[in-house]
């Protein structure tokens, strides 16, 4: 009966300790799908190493190298393919390596404490072993889940792996000189250093997601500003074109005069075909703010003029600066543009006015789709352009929103007007 209960517990301890190496694994961002028949090999292999390691080498370093090693060459070649997922494997083997030390000190504690029998002992650890690992990787998987670090290229893995492999490395370096220590003032405090070292590597898996997050809001806003100073040159390249434009515009039409009166022709549509050409040429005066009316002029040229609808006559935006202009404007144009791929089917209408002491400008216009927050639309985008026209509009005491109504989209802008107008 012994032998039978002694068979049970190891059997039930090698599945845990292979159960819980594969739920780890299986929280991390799955990357790859490799045949069921391959895993099942792996861990198989795993298992067989964990058992006669031990066995045949009496050696706890050699035994935690082999298999971590075989732990992370499985994990990164059968289920993903990033750096990251290395990291958050060696922190887990840790957390297992520290835990069955942990295991085998209370049971000692106990041992000497009631002098129980080692039978006894031999179940107690087992059912020590499997309880502990099994806490230690529910927490994990719940830390993980939560916050996993996705943005490898912000963190720097390989001095991040220094943690749990020092981590590690104290361990035993604790444990082989600690002899005279440990009899002098038993396991307590070796049990503290393992819950210690626990705490600390949980905490870096807390603090890396943390790490990662501040780079990726780095990149964006680096992004955002190189974004916004390319358009405001490209504007302002614009309205230097449309300058010269306006010179030759000017000086053709002296001359198209000339031509007309030479010709003393009673009717000439050629003449006035060329007119409305130059006319086309020309800007139209949306609104009084030069830069704006610059961004309009160019962002509405891809709709027919009875597509838009623009009435801004009496809106003062003087107090915000030619770069936030073309931030806010030229990327909800864009939108509004990319919302309607069938040009003949294009609509606008952007209204503004003065309510009080605010500002209030609306942009329409149609769109079957469904907007999500920091999300694009466009494939190889990051959805960067109404983040940055928020982040745009807060420099100005200023909010953003959206309205979706049937088949319409809706952007509202509003802030103080801070000109005093």
């Amino acid at each position: 009966m012994t032998n039978i209960v002694s068979f049970l517990l190891a059997a039930l301890d090698l599945i845990v300790l292979v159960g819980c190496a594969i739920a780890v694994l299986r929280v991390i961002p799955k990357e790859k799908e490799s045949a069921l028949w391959i895993r099942v090999l792996a861990w198989i292999g795993y298992a067989v190493l964990a058992v006669i390691l031990p066995s045949l080498f009496y050696n706890d370093i050699l035994t935690t190298v082999v298999l971590s090693i075989y732990y992370v060459v499985v994990g990164r070649g059968l289920y993903y393919k990033n750096k990251t997922g290395i990291l958050y494997q060696f922190i887990y083997w840790v957390i297992f390596l520290m835990t069955q030390y942990m295991s085998a000190y209370l049971v000692m504690m106990v041992y000497y404490s009631i002098n129980i029998e080692p039978q006894t002992s031999a179940y107690l650890l087992v059912i020590l072993r499997i309880s502990l690992i099994l806490l230690a990787t529910l927490i994990l998987r719940m830390l993980i889940r939560k916050r996993y670090a996705r943005g490898e290229k912000y963190l720097k893995i390989r001095g991040m792996i220094l943690v749990p492999v020092f981590s590690t490395v104290l361990l035993f370096m604790y444990i082989f000189s600690s002899d005279v220590f440990l009899l002098r003032y038993g396991y307590g405090w070796l049990l503290l250093f393992c819950v210690l070292l626990i705490i600390m590597n949980l905490y870096c898996v807390h603090f890396w997601y943390d790490v990662a997050k501040s780079g990726e809001l780095k990149h964006r806003l680096s992004m955002m500003q190189q974004q916004s100073e390319l358009t405001l040159q490209y504007y302002k390249d614009l309205e230097e074109n449309y300058g010269h434009s306006r010179k030759i515009i000017h000086d053709i039409r002296n001359h198209l005069a000339v031509i007309e009166q030479s010709a003393k022709m009673e009717e000439c549509n050629y003449i006035e075909d060329v007119h409305a050409m130059l006319n086309s040429l020309g800007m139209k005066f949306y609104t009084e703010n030069r830069m704006l009316n610059i961004v309009l002029n160019d962002k509405l040229k891809e709709f027919d003029p009875e597509q838009v609808e623009c009435r801004l006559g009496g809106v003062n935006l003087n107090f915000i600066s030619d770069m936030d202009i073309t931030t806010i404007f030229a990327n909800l144009l864009d939108n509004a543009v990319e919302a309607q791929p069938d040009r003949a089917a294009r609509g606008i209408k952007i209204k503004g006015e003065q309510i009080h002491d605010f500002i209030v400008i609306k942009l329409s216009n149609p769109w079957c789709g469904q907007y999500k927050e920091g999300k694009s639309t466009k494939d190889g985008h990051e959805g960067l352009g109404m983040q940055n026209v928020r982040s745009t509009l807060e420099k100005y005491h200023g909010e953003l929103q959206i309205e979706q109504k049937q088949e319409t989209f809706s952007v509202i802008l509003a802030f103080p007007n801070t000109d005093g107008k």
